[in-house]
């Protein structure tokens, strides 16, 4: 039975004493089957124990339990018989083996039926089929047989032999549909089982009640209760209605005694028809009584245990879609769920961020990073409600009511210990880093809600830039700049990828000019630029949309974008294409650390209807530093097709020189921001210089960026750089006035 550790003795005694106890329950009447009287005189409908002892066997356990049972059965009867009459040695003898005999064939059919099932295993729906077939219809069966058996081998003439297995076959099945599947549903419900000693208490009263109602209807004077049981069997329909919305609302220690009773109360009001049973016919019109009454409580219990089995899959469903299926944690449903249920606006609201989650995913594995949240939720659990949002992103609410003064010190305690955990991963130990924000809500609501996330998660953020290691306030004053400027740089992305898709953009170009007093190339020298056209008919400039491209990880799109729209420019234009001496081609870090943008890029290369050595690209140089193996790459992939490669915002690097020996460019552009203030900076001075010390060094050409006025140009010209490229020297403008002046076109 149960699997909790306890003397195998004690299910035994208690199992043993509720079979005694049972078999007081009786609903008899005159039984004269086949024209044979019952030899006892009265017989009786139910054998409640016999339900038991096949629960007991249902539910498995320790062997000996059910054992004892049998043999307290046995000397029951052998104290009872002794009273009655002396028996003889070898009826005893035979009684005994046939009571064993029973024992196996109960442990038997348990099994057919789908036993044994404890704690993991329970009566469900789908096993209802074997239930009816081998504890209704089986079970007694055998046990009748076994008595046909016994009878006959005392010497009982057939007469007799049929109507005792047919009352025993009737009683025994009775008593399986009556107790057997209510104990089993009471034993298994998950939430007696919580408390301990419930379930027993439960029985326990359950047992009593029906010893109540079966001592009065015994005993009772059948002028007084034998109307009301009339009147009960005639209704019978409507009472299993009731029942049926019984099973539905009520709870199992309730429902299931009150089934119980009902079906007793049936069982009484058939004992006219069974003492009237002598032909075929009536023992025919008895049986199917028998077969409607056992039916409905059948199906009541089968009621009550599809709504059982639909309740729990809806609460695993609803927990699932409250948790997050790998790490277990509350997840964004459950916050919600919990803000709508909250009495009163909470003092504060956390947002943490734990850095590098993503790092650890992709380092060590999900399983590693699910270790990982799952840590930090147990260590942050005790001192506040943990929401997990995924991606390391957690939303606390706090468990102390407002007022309580502990809030703060809850906060920096999550922090400390948070910032105090060694994960442990294999052979690897990593610190959390984690950052807080806190906003204090000012009301309820959904929209709240949202508001509350949207200004902790800013705070978080703020701190994490910051390096902050306290839990930071969200000051409400960012409101109207920092979170309105995050929200622009949202939709700025947004609509600048939109446009890159869809193929809105515009090419323009701006010349790059010798300023030595050297041979310039023949034919047009420039740098690609490019605009987008919105979808309202708004240009936006580089500045508008590039920074926002590089923060959402979409660059590397545009590159391709321009890439392609320049090349399928040139191929509708193929008159341009004499004129041109070289075009520079900006390249993101972000594209120079994709596959698929290297790819893409090589197959375009290889379709290029410009000459490779008139295309030169531009990465810069924080670019190569960043990503310098897979630049690296595709430089010496660039080089292998005869394309020039030069080296942008050279002197914004940290490790520029360096950097020179390993990068095979052919040209410097000096960063425009040591060009625009040469007049006054003398440090900028001194850092052009230096560059174009290193160029000289390496035998590369220079460029000087944001050339704005003839002074840049002869100071420049005197350090010895070679080209220059800035408003004095040219402005950019679309592709058709520099390529086709003379055609008269312009982009649109």
């Amino acid at each position: 039975m149960d699997t909790r550790p306890r003397a195998w003795w004690i299910d035994a005694g208690l199992v043993s004493l509720a079979c005694l106890v049972l078999q007081s329950i009786e609903v008899g009447y005159g039984a004269h089957f086949f024209g044979e009287r019952w030899q006892g005189g009265q017989a009786s409908l139910l054998h409640a124990h016999a339900g038991l002892l096949m629960a007991i066997a249902l539910l498995g356990g320790d062997w000996r339990v059910l054992a004892t049972a049998f043999l307290a059965n046995f000397v029951q009867w052998w104290w009872r018989a002794q009273l009655q009459m002396p028996l003889s040695p070898l009826y005893i003898v035979a009684v005994a083996a046939a009571m064993m005999l029973q024992w196996r064939w109960t442990v038997a059919c348990a099994g057919w039926a789908g036993g044994p099932m404890g704690r993991r295993r329970r009566m469900q729906v789908s096993g209802m089929g074997r239930y009816l077939l081998v504890c209704l219809l089986l079970f007694p069966f055998g046990w009748a047989t076994l008595a046909a058996a016994l009878y006959t081998l005392i010497g009982q003439g057939a007469p007799v032999v049929a109507s005792a297995s047919l009352q025993l076959l009737l009683a025994k099945h009775v008593g399986v549909g009556m107790l057997t599947l209510p104990f089993l549903l009471v034993w298994s419900d998950e939430r007696l089982r919580q408390v301990p000693g419930h379930r027993w208490f439960v029985i326990v009263a359950w047992l009593c009640l029906v010893l109540a109602v079966g001592a009065l209807l015994e005993h009772s004077s059948d002028g007084v209760i034998r109307p009301w049981l009339e009147l009960v069997y005639e209704y019978r329909t409507l009472i299993g209605a009731l029942m049926a919305i019984a099973m539905l609302l009520w709870r199992v220690e309730y429902s299931m005694p009150l089934l119980t009773v009902t079906h007793l109360l049936l069982l009484h009001a058939l004992t006219d028809q069974a003492q009237q049973a002598e032909s075929a016919v009536q023992m025919q019109r008895l049986l199917v009584h028998m077969v409607e009454c056992n039916f409905m409580v059948l199906v009541l219990a089968l009621l009550f245990l599809l709504n059982r089995e639909r309740m729990e899959r809806y609460r695993h469903v609803r927990k699932m879609g409250r948790h997050d299926a790998s790490s277990g944690l509350a997840n964004a449903h459950a916050l919600q769920e919990a803000w709508r249920m909250l009495p009163a606006t909470p003092p504060v609201m956390g947002f943490l961020l734990l850095d590098q989650v993503e790092r650890v995913l992709g380092s060590y594995g999900w399983r590693a990073e699910t270790l990982l949240l799952r840590e930090a939720g147990r260590i942050m659990e005790p001192l506040a409600r943990t929401f997990h949002l995924g991606g390391g992103h957690f939303v606390l609410l706090p468990r102390q009511p407002a007022g309580t003064g502990g809030e703060t010190c809850a906060w920096d305690d999550i922090l400390k210990r948070l910032q105090g955990h060694v994960f442990q991963w294999k052979d690897a130990q990593l610190r959390l880093n984690p950052y807080l924000g806190l906003v204090r809500p000012e009301r309820l609501g959904a929209q709240s809600l949202d508001e509350c996330l949207a200004n902790a998660c800013d705070a978080a953020l703020c701190a994490r830039r910051e390096g902050e290691c306290s839990p930071m306030h969200y000051v409400s004053t960012r409101e109207g700049s920092a979170v309105l400027a995050r929200q622009h740089r949202l939709v700025a992305s947004a609509e600048a990828l939109e446009c890159v898709h869809a193929g809105r953009i515009e090419l323009h170009l701006q010349p790059i000019v010798r300023i030595d007093g050297g041979a310039a190339l023949s034919g047009f020298q420039g740098e690609v630029l490019c605009r987008l056209r919105t979808a309202q008919g708004r240009l936006l400039m580089p500045a508008e949309f590039i920074p926002d491209l590089e923060e959402s990880g979409h660059v590397a799109d545009l590159d391709i974008a321009v890439v392609e729209c320049l090349f399928d420019w040139l191929k509708a234009h193929p008159d341009a294409m004499p004129g041109i001496a070289r075009l520079g081609i900006n390249l993101s870090g972000r594209s120079l650390a994709s596959a698929s943008f290297r790819a893409r890029f090589a197959d375009l290369l290889r379709c290029s209807p410009l000459n490779h050595r008139a295309l030169c690209f531009e990465l810069t140089e924080t670019a190569v530093i960043a990503s310098q193996d897979s630049a690296l790459k595709l430089f010496q992939e660039l080089r292998a097709h005869g394309c020039r490669l030069a080296l942008d915002d050279f002197g914004s690097g940290v490790q520029n020189f360096e950097r020179l020996k390993q990068v095979p460019v052919d040209s410097l552009k000096i960063d425009g921001q040591f060009i625009r203030h040469l007049d006054t900076e003398p440090g900028d001075l001194e850092i052009v210089r230096a560059a174009v010390a290193v160029a000289k060094a390496h035998g590369l050409a220079t460029v000087a960026e944001y050339v704005e006025n003839a002074s840049q140009v002869l100071q420049l010209r005197a350090l010895g750089v070679q080209w220059g490229q800035g408003y004095h020297l040219g402005r950019p403008r679309p592709i058709f006035d520099w390529l086709l002046p003379d055609s008269g076109l312009h982009a649109r």
